[in-house]
Parts: C-alpha cells; sequence; structure tokens
C-alpha cells in the first residue's frame, strides 16, 4: 500500500467525520468508529498506516534515547614507557630463568623473553621443573590493557602453541609477569597461575 493512497484514506474520513448527519441533527461523529461514511477496506488501510506510524516513531524514540544515554568510553591514556623500559629476571631457588627485556622504540616497546620451562603447584606458585632453557623470542603484538602491556611470545618448537603474557611493573624495581594463555605450562589441570615477581636489573653507569 503506497503512502499517497494512505493519505488521501485520511483526509477522505476527516472530511466526513466533519460534515454533520443528513438528519441535520447537528450532532457530531468523535469515535473512528462512528465515521463510517467510508468502506470497511478503506477503514483497515487507515488503521495499518496508522499502526505503522506509531511503531515508526517509537523506534525513532528509542533509537534517540539510546543514543543520548550510551557514553563513549575514554581512551585508555598510554602509560609511562619508561617504566617498563629495562632488564627484568625472575629466579627459583636462587637461579635466574627468565629474562625480559624491553625496550622503546619510536613511541612504542619492543623486546624479547627468553625460553624457559614453567612448573608449578596446586596453588599456582612454582615449584620444582622451572628452569631456563636456550634461546629467546621476540615480543608479539605488544599493546597496553589495563595499564598492563601485553605481548605474545612464540615457543621454541614452532610448531607449540604460543603463550600470551601480561607485564605489569608495581614499582621502579620490581614487575609481574603472569602468563595468560599458555598450555605448555606443567602443573595441575585448571591451575591459576601466580603473577612471576620480576626484578629490574640496574642500568649500567
Amino acid at each position: 500500500m503506497s503512502q499517497r493512497a494512505l493519505t488521501h484514506d485520511a483526509k477522505r474520513v476527516a472530511q466526513d467525520a466533519s460534515r454533520p448527519p443528513a438528519n441535520g441533527s447537528g450532532a457530531r461523529m468523535d469515535s473512528f468508529s462512528a465515521s463510517c461514511s467510508v468502506d470497511a477496506k478503506t477503514q483497515m488501510r487507515i488503521r495499518i498506516g496508522l499502526a505503522l506510524a506509531m511503531v515508526m516513531g517509537a523506534a525513532i524514540s528509542v533509537r534517540l534515547v539510546c543514543n543520548a544515554q550510551t557514553p563513549h568510553a575514554p581512551k585508555e591514556a598510554a602509560p609511562d614507557l619508561k617504566s617498563f623500559v629495562g632488564t627484568w629476571k625472575a629466579t627459583f631457588n636462587g637461579e635466574v630463568f627468565a629474562t625480559l627485556t624491553i625496550r622503546e622504540n619510536r613511541g612504542d616497546l619492543a623486546g624479547s623473553l627468553n625460553n624457559f620451562d614453567l612448573s608449578v603447584d596446586k596453588d599456582g606458585s612454582l615449584s620444582d621443573g622451572t628452569h631456563k632453557d636456550d634461546g629467546d623470542a621476540p615480543l608479539l603484538n605488544p599493546h597496553f590493557k589495563s595499564g598492563a602491556l601485553i605481548f605474545v611470545v612464540m615457543q621454541k618448537d614452532q610448531y607449540a602453541p604460543s603463550t600470551e603474557w601480561k607485564f605489569i611493573p608495581k614499582s621502579a624495581t620490581e614487575g609481574e609477569l603472569t602468563p595468560l594463555v599458555a598450555p605448555q605450562i606443567s602443573g595441575p589441570k585448571d591451575v591459576v597461575v601466580q603473577p612471576i615477581r620480576m626484578i629490574r636489573e640496574r642500568a649500567k653507569p
């Protein structure tokens, strides 16, 4: 049904409703159902048109309200890169097993993490079996999330799944390295690995 047909029918009903009845009594017909100077088909067309108009108006109102009430999420400010830059080391039983090197590169961060085996107990703490391995790997896709540096490291075995890490400095000398996705960790099933304490190496004078 076209909009022109609906408009024509609506005008027709309005004109019929404004005319006095044929008996000259002067009574006006107030309701839509009482203005029976149009046939049933025309009345149905008008009812459908009015219903569609009401639905469209409600949809527009809802859209406007939602847009007005949905605030834009503020963009996260980049943390101080200098607080991440340096060489960070983790030890277990007095031996260094993890070395995270971070440097600034044209306003972004880059670096590497050495290969090591990680073993944890039922509480997610480091346990026997944690030790350093040969080689290191670059930090892939480094980016910030909630103030932490998130990155991915490829395993020594190219067919092994990659590991996703989170690193955050806690002070000028200490930081925490936490595996987010690390299927190769040895430990109880579904255990939550505790953050690994990292110590910042003093810069050489």
